[in-house]
């Protein structure tokens, strides 16, 4: 069964749960809850931002619900129904994939987050009754590696089961071992994640970062070198926004112990 709900609507409620209510022992804003608060310093822009912390890139993704046991994962006993898919995208449309695994292998930390439901009500069931972290699976670009081929791939996974890279289903992490590892990364080992302190430069940084990726991984298929220096000549802010955006499809949380 497809999913009927967005992925605005699913971002927005894990978003707001890791920021004010998953009782987690952090605090937590989006790098750029507005585009541009511009404060002049010396005729040009001041692009730092108030609020330091530790980078976390969220992919956000829709979970289809598999009911039938023909699906091949019940076929080959891995899972059985109801379990859910999160679809990948195919490396012959695009290197989404391996751009966020390169970014991971920069030392920076990225997930994948798809929720455990795919309908309104229960949507709002997560989001009313905070749990929506509890009722999502977080996957690094990592755990599951390259990908193979240009074939579509997804990660099948279900509650309290294992959850299988597929098409070929191979057994990455059990269930719960999935959301030990992002609160690992994310809580117990915070400390030792890249330290963001929100001054021009380390904007700029982060900024000069997603764009050396993409010019490295999409050396025809990214910005050609006019657009790259158009690019370039925007506030650093806007140029991680539309890069993270349109080239890793991310949200960038900024996130500190409380």
């Amino acid at each position: 069964m497809r999913p009927d709900i967005s992925e605005f609507s699913y971002g927005y409620a894990l978003t707001e749960e890791l920021v004010c209510r998953s009782g987690m022992p952090l605090r937590a804003a989006p790098l750029f809850p507005s585009l541009i608060a511009e404060g002049r310093v010396g005729g040009g822009f001041d692009v730092s931002i108030p609020f330091v912390g530790h980078l976390l890139f969220l992919q956000f993704k829709l979970s289809d619900c598999m009911v039938r046991d023909t699906a091949f994962e019940c076929q080959g006993g891995y899972l059985s129904p109801p379990f859910y898919r999160m679809h990948l995208r195919p490396r012959r449309h695009s290197q989404q994939h391996q751009l966020l695994l390169d970014l991971e292998n920069r030392g920076e930390l990225v997930f994948y987050a798809a929720p455990h439901f795919h309908t309104p009500m229960e949507l709002n069931d997560a989001y009313l009754n905070g749990h929506v972290i509890d009722r999502s699976i977080f996957v690094q670009p990592s755990q599951i590696g390259p990908l193979p081929d240009d074939a579509n791939h997804h990660v099948a996974f279900g509650s309290g089961e294992g959850a299988f890279f597929c098409s070929e289903p191979k057994l990455l992490l059990g269930e719960s071992e999935f959301r030990m590892s992002f609160e690992d990364k994310v809580i117990v080992g915070l400390e030792q994640q890249r330290w963001f302190d929100g001054s021009a430069d380390s904007v700029r940084h982060l900024a000069a970062e997603l764009i050396e990726c993409v010019m490295e991984r999409l050396p025809t298929g990214g910005l050609s070198p006019d657009e790259l220096e158009r690019l370039k000549n925007h506030d650093p802010r806007l140029q991680i926004s539309y890069l993270a955006r349109s080239f890793f499809a991310c949200e960038i949380l900024l996130v500190a112990s409380k």
